[in-house]
């Protein structure tokens, strides 16, 4: 039996537990043995700490260039994104987005209208061997710069021999290239989401140090471990041949996170070696399909007469009209017409019965959740269950291999030699399928040859949701005399574009946006933001109408994939998402507000190479918004 619990206080709870609650939520790692590393606490707010000293000794993870990693988190970007219509399928009705650039400065520019937003995140960063970083379907920083932050160029641009001292440098560049991008990650995840990354033994224990201090070690979720090569492969050069990789999975919020459950069918047809059974009769009735798998006793003979005193009772059932009672255990047979059936014999030698799993309340409320089966020795109860097709998820993934990544690219008609070593699109379906609604967005910043967005699309093709994918990987370009470089392709980009596409075809994934990063429009302005509403000089750096509004959606928090309105009144046109007109074209006039209104735009922007020398204009149009309770801005 469970201890008794102790009783609970009356006592208020003190504001220091409760500030300490908030404080764990907003600002993960930075409490660790009891101890503020305020330090840590200064990088994630981008300020400095005064008067800082150095405390008791505390558990945690430090590596070379830290630093200059928290200081690379804190920079702000001036990139924009470029809107490429004609790379992108179905643009104007387009539920998924692709993005080509660097995934540093992609990850800051999509703070504002992903913050909470996303679902799941599935990564899958380059590996650290401890020879080289062994690229496999997707890159970070742009490639000069992030061979030569890892050692594998010098400035000039040469490639060096791998160093293999045991000096810490090559897992402290793999740190620092990971830690701004997990941070920024984890400000996009939803209270209740979860973010995946798959990762080797040689950055395992590096990865989940900097992933406790990221999202705390309290949100750590599951390890998987993937047997991606059962056969195995040699790759240290000692001991035994490799045959797993991992796939460390953390919440946002661990509070939010319920069990994993998936669809036993699914899961038994993608790894049969680890799902076995499941071969219940499906049976039907007016409240839905069921399967019965337990009986109502409880088996164990713990749980009697003695320690659940409340559970053993006889139950009454009537076989014409269903209908069920019950009653305290007795010798007497207390309801005519009703089959009497009493709680199973308890054969420990000490209590005379075992009890039932359901008390008698539910017994009565719930009997269609109930079957009574009649046999050859007597009345059984079984248990109805109404989720047919769920059942726990393993932290082990097998019969998914390698190759299989390989087979899915051919099956859409695309060369399994443009990607070495692409993910399966059944091992990220899977876990689609574990951490995500119907309806749900998902994120890889690392996408490489877009299984994510692939898996996605098949998860939405099994079950009829609507799932959202949004994928960024870096426009490198392909090698000299690579086969890629011979079909065509310039930059890796272009062949995950393709495989999208395809996907796009053969599953009906709902179209996608694409976009590539760029400079944005508008210079940093020098003047105090009193002095801003009437500025004469336009702060606009030439370019085409239509990157400039995107520019500005994604700045005030429009997603990419929100859907585009436009709007022609007296040669004046505006453009709207997400409840913000642009002015995009003609004479800008008063007007405009009006215009808002009709559209039920919450915000107005014009920008100031379109109000230059009209001082009077701008005044009136910012007083009409507020009139209107329309928020009036420039850029």
């Amino acid at each position: 039996m469970n201890e008794p619990s102790l009783p609970e206080s009356t006592a208020s709870i003190p504001p220091s537990q409760t500030n300490l609650e908030s404080f764990q939520n907003l600002f993960p790692g930075t409490l660790l043995d009891g101890v503020l590393d305020a330090k840590r606490l200064g990088e994630l707010l981008g300020i400095e700490v005064a008067g800082l000293k150095e405390g008791r000794e505390r558990y945690g993870l430090m590596w070379a260039g830290k630093k200059s990693a928290a200081e690379a988190l804190q920079v702000s970007s001036f990139a924009a994104l470029v809107p490429k219509e004609e790379s992108s399928r179905d643009w104007a009705e387009a539920r998924n987005a692709f993005v080509a650039g660097d995934n540093l400065e992609v990850l800051k520019l999509l703070q504002n209208a992903y913050n909470d937003q996303i679902k799941m995140i599935y990564i899958d960063p380059p590996y650290n061997t401890g020879n080289d970083f062994v690229y496999n379907d997707d890159f970070s920083d742009p490639l000069t710069h992030y061979l030569e932050v890892t050692g594998q160029i010098d400035a000039e641009g040469n490639r060096l021999v791998a160093n293999t001292e045991v000096s810490g440098r090559k897992h402290s560049n793999w740190l620092s290239m990971m830690y701004p991008r997990l941070v920024l990650a984890r400000n996009l995840l939803t209270q209740d989401g979860l973010i995946f990354v798959s990762i080797d033994d040689n950055e395992m224990a590096s990865l989940k140090l900097l992933m406790d201090e990221v999202f705390g070690s309290e949100n750590f979720v599951a390890n998987f471990v993937w047997v991606s090569n059962l056969k195995g492969r040699q790759i240290s050069g000692a001991g035994p041949a490799g045959t797993k990789e991992y796939i460390l999975t953390y919440a946002r919020n661990i509070l939010n996170v319920e069990d994993f459950r998936a669809s036993a069918t699914q899961l038994k047809k993608v790894m049969p070696s680890v799902y076995k059974g499941f071969d219940f009769e499906v049976k039907s009735d007016s409240f839905g399909p069921y399967v019965l798998k337990n009986e109502l006793h409880n088996t164990n003979s713990v749980f009697n007469e003695v320690t659940r005193p409340n559970l053993v009772f006889d139950i009454y059932y009537n076989p014409t009209t269903g209908k069920v009672l019950t009653e305290n255990r007795s010798d007497s047979h207390l309801h005519e017409s009703y089959v009497k059936i009493s709680p199973k014999r308890n054969n420990n030698g000490v209590h005379k019965f075992h009890a039932f799993r359901w008390g008698r309340p539910k017994v009565e409320n719930e009997s269609h959740n109930l079957e009574f089966v009649e046999t050859a020795n007597g009345w059984k109860v079984y248990t109805k269950v109404r989720d047919v097709d769920s059942t726990s998820v393993k932290d082990l993934f097998m019969d998914i291999t390698t190759s299989s990544g390989s087979e899915d690219l051919v099956r859409l008609g695309i060369d399994s030699k443009l990607f070495d070593y692409p993910k399966p699109v059944s091992l990220i379906q899977t876990l689609v399928a574990i951490a995500t609604e119907k309806d749900s967005l998902v994120l890889d910043f690392f996408a490489g040859s877009g299984t994510t967005g692939h898996a996605v699309a098949a998860q939405n093709k099994v079950d009829g949701g609507t799932r959202r994918y949004l994928l960024v990987t870096l426009d490198e370009a392909t090698e000299d005399k690579s086969f890629a470089r011979s079909q065509g392709f310039e930059v890796i980009s272009d062949i995950t574009l393709t495989r999208l596409q395809a996907v796009d075809t053969q599953l009906e994934s709902g179209g996608f946006r694409s976009f590539s990063l760029g400079k944005s429009t508008f210079a940093a302005p020098q003047v105090s933001a009193s002095e801003y509403l009437f500025q004469e000089n336009s702060l606009l750096i030439e370019k085409p109408r239509s990157e400039i509004v995107q520019e500005i959606w994604l700045h005030l928090g429009v997603p990419l994939d929100a859907a585009i309105e436009k709007s022609l009144r007296n040669d004046m046109e505006a453009w709207v998402s997400g409840g913000i007109m642009v002015h995009f074209g003609g004479e800008a006039s008063v007007d405009l507000v009006d215009l808002a209104i009709e559209h039920s735009s919450n915000v107005l922007v014009v920008l100031e190479s379109d109000l230059a020398g009209k001082d009077s204009l701008k005044a009136n149009l910012f007083f009409a918004s507020k009139k209107a309770n329309i928020t009036f801005k420039t850029f």
